[in-house]
């Protein structure tokens, strides 16, 4: 729900396609810089120690927006700002995290257990955004009866960030309650090593660094989309706020589908078909969107993308966490984490940049090219592993 107010607030006051991906950028663009000392530290320390301090830390960010949002006080850089000091706590949090759901499961268990973890995650991604949709309508019902006169977009994100800081008490006390058995503190009482050990693995294992070599490439060319939404509901299908929050909460849906898929048939034998499938997917998703100018085959593209771009990470995630030695899980999720975020400068800048240029149609076409182009070269790689499994 915050994200999804975040970004229409900072279009809303702007009316510039640019900002919001200025805000994704502020918000994981630190994971990049940081994400190695998060996978090293997440290597060390109780992960779930450091989950409970990360959380905490968001909540309070929530309250900080509320408050100057409410109170009239917040300017674009401003929340630019506060996003920036979240994505470095995400570059802690996020490695933290990834690394923790093997201390709680069996190996055998795991690529389900990622399946369902996502299943979860994008359950909420489907359901905040439509909610989002809902507590702006009812914002700008009642914004007549309140005594400080508010834009009603205004007063639906702030009541957005308000329950947002909320739902982290129950984040916070879960956490709490989660038994962990098995755990150890691998690297505690040795010398420290370099953040940069994951990149060394990977590149002794060309297969697993080709595999987040190519998510890098299909995260910049597909995840843009996101970024395009506000501009796109407007200038394209000539609506408002609440069928932006239909898009975002239809690409959720794909995604609770896919994750669903994963959680229920994910196995090791099915992982190259479901790599191909979801950039397959996901670029036909988003070539129709390009053409699209109805709401109900948009939301239908938006779903495609969303089952394709989970399809395809959670798959990818799930192959990582099984296949990395535990001594350097973090920091290798860490680059997982980092690959994630650095597409987020190159592509989501470059497709707001491109998009006052070109226009939105333009832009989606080429994103869809591209994302194209990835999964023909990922189809070649497994075409060709197979037939060397068959000489």
């Amino acid at each position: 729900m915050q994200s999804a107010a975040l970004m229409w607030l900072l279009y809303d006051q702007t009316r510039d396609l640019r900002w919001p991906s200025y805000l994704l950028v502020a918000q994981v663009g630190p994971t990049v810089l940081f994400g190695p000392w998060g996978g090293s530290l997440a290597d060390r320390a109780p992960k779930r120690r450091i989950i409970l301090i990360t959380q905490s830390i968001f909540l309070g960010n929530a309250l900080v927006l509320s408050i100057l949002v409410g109170t009239g006080t917040l300017i674009p850089w401003i929340i630019l700002v506060l996003q920036g000091f979240n994505g470095m706590v995400q570059a802690i949090d996020l490695p933290a995290r990834l690394a923790f759901l093997p201390d709680l499961v069996p190996k055998e268990d795991l690529i389900n257990a990622v399946g369902l973890n996502s299943l979860l995650f994008n359950s909420a991604r489907a359901i905040g955004p439509a909610v989002t949709g809902l507590v702006f309508l009812g914002a700008g019902e009642v914004e007549h009866l309140l005594p400080l006169r508010h834009n009603p977009v205004t007063l639906g994100a702030v009541c957005c960030f308000l329950l947002n800081a909320v739902s982290f008490v129950a984040v916070i006390l879960a956490l709490r309650s989660i038994p962990v058995t098995g755990t150890t503190l691998r690297n505690a009482n040795r010398e420290p090593e370099s953040g940069w050990d994951g990149l060394r693995y990977l590149v002794k294992h060309p297969r697993f660094g080709g595999l987040v070599l190519l998510t890098l490439l299909f995260c910049i060319f597909a995840w843009p989309t996101l970024t395009l939404f506000p501009g796109y509901t407007r200038e394209r299908l000539h609506l408002a706020e609440d069928t932006y929050s239909f898009l975002v909460s239809a690409l959720g849906g794909g995604a609770l589908v896919a994750a669903l898929a994963t959680a229920t048939f994910g196995s090791p034998p099915r992982r190259a078909a479901f790599l191909v499938l979801g950039v397959s997917v996901t670029a036909l998703g988003i070539f129709g969107l390009a053409l699209s100018d109805r709401l109900g085959a948009a939301a239908g593209c938006a779903a495609a993308i969303g089952f394709g771009l989970i399809l395809f990470l959670s798959t990818g995630q799930s192959t990582l966490q099984l296949a990395v030695p535990d001594e350097v899980r973090g920091r290798v999720l860490a680059l997982w984490a980092i690959t994630l975020s650095a597409s987020a400068p190159v592509g989501h800048l470059l497709a707001g940049q491109m998009a006052e240029i070109f226009g939105i149609e333009a832009v989606l076409l080429a994103m869809a090219a591209g994302t194209g182009l990835v999964a023909a070269g990922l189809a070649a790689i497994v075409a060709r592993r197979v037939m060397r499994s068959q000489i």
